[in-house]
This record gives structure tokens, C-alpha cells and sequence, in this order.
């Protein structure tokens, strides 16, 4: 039996599901952040690096913090925004200090979201058609979503393709009602 052991995933309280999209409410929580330039897959990588760093020693203290899912992937104009969710036993103000500039600590304020989840390799292709896809079916539900779209990929690198949790997630608000 293939397993991986649990990661912490941040606090949601489910609000239903239709056509294969779960909504969320999300807790607000803190983040490690970094920007990284290039194509994806080479983003991907070298942002999960960095971030890992982080976690296993590269702050002040050399204090290793323990791995949480999902690692998100966000386009933010010619960048991609990389986060790691931070274990809830943190505070923005009791992480340790990263090293490395290019890393951010930031507080996400509390958010709707809607979640659409698929297997697999997570390649640029696949997270634009999976996209497209929920930006599809939040349009039939009368959802508008709010800023951009963002990969979360919850399992390590050597867990087989047909076995991955991915999902594509964008915060959302309801229609006026006319």
C-alpha cells in the first residue's frame, strides 16, 4: 500500500458542492511567498525549492518547520507567485525570519473559494484546461470569480500520477440578484 504521511492543510468549512466545485469558506491563515520568473514547470521547481529552504533551516534560528499542503501556484503578471501555507501553530509575528529575501511572510485574510479537483501530473496545459473548465462551471452557477486563478498540489513528488490531489481554486462572490 502506498500512503503519504498527513501534511496539515489549511482550515476550510465546506459550503457545498455542485457540478464537481466545492465553495469554501477559508480561514484566514500566514504564508511563505515567493515570485519566480519563467515558464512553469522551471517556476515550479525553483520556487518549491526556495520555499523548502525556508521551511528546513534557511530562517534566523535555523528553526525547521514542518511541511504543509497544498504548495499553490499563482500567475501574477510575467511572475508566478509560489506559497506554502504556514502550520497553524504559527503566528505571522512568531515565524522565523527567512533568509532569503526573495521569501515574504504574509497574512491571507479569510476567503470564498471555489475548488475544482482533478488527478495527475499538473502541467501547464492540464491547469489551463482545468481552469478554463471551473471558470466554466462557476459561470453556469452564477459565481464571479475574484482575481486570479491558483494550482494547489498536495502530494510530494514521488506519489504516482493517477493517485494526485490538484485543484484549481479562485475566490468567488455571488451574483446580484435582479
Amino acid at each position: 500500500m502506498l500512503s503519504e504521511r498527513a501534511a496539515e492543510q489549511p482550515a476550510y468549512e465546506s459550503l457545498g458542492e455542485q457540478d464537481g466545485v466545492e465553495l469554501r469558506q477559508y480561514a484566514s491563515m500566514a504564508v511563505a511567498a515567493t515570485h519566480v520568473e519563467g515558464p512553469f514547470s522551471t517556476s515550479l521547481q525553483e520556487g518549491f525549492h526556495r520555499l523548502a529552504g525556508y521551511l528546513f533551516g534557511g530562517n534566523l534560528g535555523t528553526h525547521s518547520l514542518e511541511m504543509t499542503a497544498p504548495v499553490s501556484l499563482q500567475r501574477r503578471g510575467a511572475a508566478w507567485r509560489m506559497t506554502f501555507v504556514m502550520p497553524s501553530e504559527f503566528t505571522l509575528e512568531s515565524l522565523p525570519v527567512p533568509l532569503d529575501a526573495r521569501i515574504h511572510l504574509e497574512a491571507v485574510a479569510a476567503k470564498r473559494m471555489a475548488a475544482l479537483r482533478f488527478s495527475g501530473r499538473a502541467t501547464e496545459e492540464t491547469v489551463k484546461a482545468w481552469t478554463a473548465e471551473l471558470m466554466e462551471r462557476l459561470h453556469r452557477q452564477r459565481l464571479h470569480p475574484v482575481g486570479e486563478p491558483l494550482l494547489a498540489q498536495y502530494n510530494s513528488p514521488f506519489m504516482p500520477s493517477f493517485l494526485r490531489r490538484n485543484e484549481v481554486l479562485v475566490e468567488v462572490r455571488l451574483a446580484a440578484v435582479h
